[in-house]
C-alpha cells in the first residue's frame, strides 16, 4: 500500500453524501445509519483537523455524523444553510479556506478534499485544493487529470495518509 505524505499544516475537509456515508436511493432512512468501525478507526488515527463541505443541510450531515457516532472527529460543518454559495462555486472554496485558517489560527498549507462529484472536485483543484475522489468508478480516475488520487471508500483513501 502506498502512503502519501503530506505537510504537518494540512487539512481535511470530507464531504457527507456518498462520500462519508454512502446511500443507495435519494431517501435516507436515519434509522438505518450504523457506525462504521473501520471508517471511526482510520478518522481517529488521522492528526489533522477534519471538516465537512456539503451542499446539504447542516441538520442532514450532523445527523449523520451523529448516527455513525463521528461528531467528535469533525471541527465544523459547512453546509447550505449555513453558507451563502455552494461547490462547486470558487468562492465556497475560498470562504471555507478562510474560515479554517482563521478556525485553526494558523495558516494550512494542504487541504485534502473528499468528494464523489467531479464537478467538486474540479472547482476544488481550481482553488489549490488536493482532490481525492471516492467513487465505485475510481479506476477511472486517469480520464480526469485534476483529480490527485481515487477511492473506492473513504475509508480506503484514509488508509493511504
Amino acid at each position: 500500500m502506498n502512503t502519501y505524505i503530506y505537510k504537518m499544516n494540512a487539512c481535511l475537509i470530507i464531504d457527507i453524501d456518498d462520500t462519508l456515508y454512502i446511500h443507495k436511493s435519494n431517501r435516507i432512512d436515519y434509522d438505518n445509519i450504523k457506525p462504521n468501525p473501520d471508517l471511526t478507526k482510520e478518522l481517529q488515527r488521522i492528526q489533522y483537523p477534519k471538516y465537512i463541505l456539503s451542499n446539504a443541510t447542516f441538520g442532514h450531515a450532523n445527523e449523520i455524523l451523529n448516527k455513525m457516532d463521528l461528531d467528535d472527529e469533525f471541527k465544523k460543518i459547512y453546509a447550505r444553510n449555513n453558507m451563502s454559495i455552494s461547490k462547486p462555486h470558487k468562492e465556497c472554496y475560498e470562504r471555507v479556506q478562510l474560515d479554517i485558517m482563521k478556525d485553526l489560527n494558523k495558516q494550512v498549507d494542504e487541504y485534502l478534499f473528499f468528494d464523489d462529484l467531479l464537478e467538486n472536485l474540479k472547482g476544488a483543484r481550481d482553488h489549490g485544493w488536493i482532490p481525492i475522489w471516492i467513487s465505485p468508478n475510481y479506476k477511472e480516475a486517469y480520464k480526469h487529470p485534476f483529480v490527485y488520487r481515487a477511492f473506492p471508500s473513504l475509508t480506503e483513501a484514509l488508509k493511504h495518509i
